[in-house]
């Protein structure tokens, strides 16, 4: 994707990968009163904004937009299949347009892979939701994680009352679990324990080639039928003390992998179906199954995305799309910053350097060698609350980058 190095504000550079966007959706429609593409803007920035409610947030900060709707209009929309329809294909055409840096080049192994954190997002109910018993649901979403590029997409919402982790999964079906991802390319899908059936997995690998990578959860029986070989010169396999195969009670054959983390001692196991890749890698993408949970204190903690916009399926999965669009957007405006302008975020470089010299210190002083994955170089799992506070002034503002982004590297050198 070639992005235009005579972007005259941060608001324009932020929002120029969705050029066309909207209006190259086969659901595109001409409205008036509010386009379909101002409507994809005002939704991104009710998202940067942090506003605790749509009329809060229109009242604030709706004059300074461009065709602002009326408040029926604008609650209207959020409810509208169609415009759930364009947002839906925007987020793909701009995870198939955009370039994102790939986080996994380090490993050789993968490169016939694309690995995917997945994992449900709850939170709070909307104003006019219905009560159960007296008490408001919580609102859940399936989101995905790519483990290469870091960019964020939005699968579904949760039906019923408190759907499980699990009934999502299934609902998504085996070929929507691959999320397009093109024939002979193998997919691994990273959850936590709370996503684990063996027989849709099974079910899975046979039909689509997607592997599960998770932990097993407690008092779960397993018979041994082998201990598998690994290398273990390989440094990426340092920690992993056994690698065996094994069968669960209804017959599915899988991989127990057991490691030692270097630093605390603590003891892990990791199941999968996956049979070829090494144990340390495998390891390692569970690992980095915690980086969906970062992103998710990004939306909770930095965007302040507590509550549901509005009651229904359509509107919450509408939501649930913003969310991931915007993400996205701050990942590539990041990207943006550090390769025309040479910004980065030196302090938080600094502190990950010192967390990985303090872990090879202690497992030295208790004599454990460190996998060196662990010591890989990796780019931060989520946006810094001083960049997206940075970013939200310089769009309210229509700030020039040449005047905004001065600002920022100071805002990174010193805190």
């Amino acid at each position: 994707m070639t992005v235009s190095k005579n972007i005259p504000n941060v608001n324009d550079a932020f929002f120029q990968p969705l050029a066309g966007l909207a209006a190259a959706s086969a659901a595109a429609r001409p409205c008036p009163e509010l386009s379909d593409e101002n409507w994809m803007r005002l939704g991104l920035q009710r998202v940067l904004e942090s506003s605790p409610s749509g009329r809060g947030f229109l009242q604030e900060h709706g004059p300074r937009f461009e065709g602002t709707p009326k408040h029926s209009n604008y609650f209207a929309s959020l409810h509208s299949e169609r415009r759930l329809s364009v947002l839906q294909d925007v987020n793909l055409a701009l995870l198939d347009s955009a370039k994102f840096d790939d986080r996994l080049a380090e490993l050789p192994e993968l490169s016939n892979y694309e690995c995917f954190a997945l994992d449900g997002h709850w939170h709070q109910a909307a104003t006019h939701d219905p009560r159960h018993e007296g008490v408001k649901m919580a609102v859940g979403h399936c989101y995905s994680l790519n483990l290469r590029g870091h960019q964020l997409g939005h699968l579904t919402a949760a039906e019923g009352l408190h759907e499980h982790d699990m009934s999502m999964l299934k609902r998504l079906t085996p070929r929507g679990l691959r999320q397009r991802v093109r024939k002979g390319r193998r997919v691994i899908i990273v959850y936590d324990k709370a996503g684990i059936d063996f027989g849709y997995w099974k079910r899975c690998r046979h039909e689509c080639a997607v592997y599960f990578l998770s932990r097993p959860k407690e008092g779960m029986v397993f018979g041994w039928e082998e201990s598998r070989a690994f290398d273990r010169s390989d440094p990426r396999n340092a920690g992993v003390t056994q690698d065996d195969r094994v069968v669960t009670r209804e017959g599915s054959s899988l991989r127990l992998i057991h490691y030692v983390e270097p630093g605390t001692g603590d003891r892990y196991e990791f199941l999968t179906n996956e049979p070829d890749l090494p144990p340390g890698v495998l390891v390692e993408l569970y690992r980095r199954r915690w980086d969906i949970e970062k992103v998710f204190d990004e939306i909770k903690n930095k965007l302040h995305e507590r509550k549901a916009w509005g009651s229904g399926l359509v509107a919450k999965s509408t939501q649930g799309q913003f969310l991931a669009l915007a993400h996205n957007l701050l990942l590539l405006y990041e990207r943006r910053l550090e390769q025309e302008h040479g910004v980065t975020n030196t302090a938080e470089d600094n502190r990950r350097a010192r967390r990985q010299s303090e872990l090879a210190e202690q497992a030295g002083i208790i004599g454990r060698a460190i996998p060196t994955l662990l010591l890989t170089a990796r780019t931060a799992t989520q946006r810094s609350v001083k960049f997206i506070r940075w970013l939200r002034h310089a769009i309210r503002e229509r700030l020039a980058e040449e005047a905004a982004v001065p600002r920022l590297r100071q805002l990174y050198a010193h805190l």
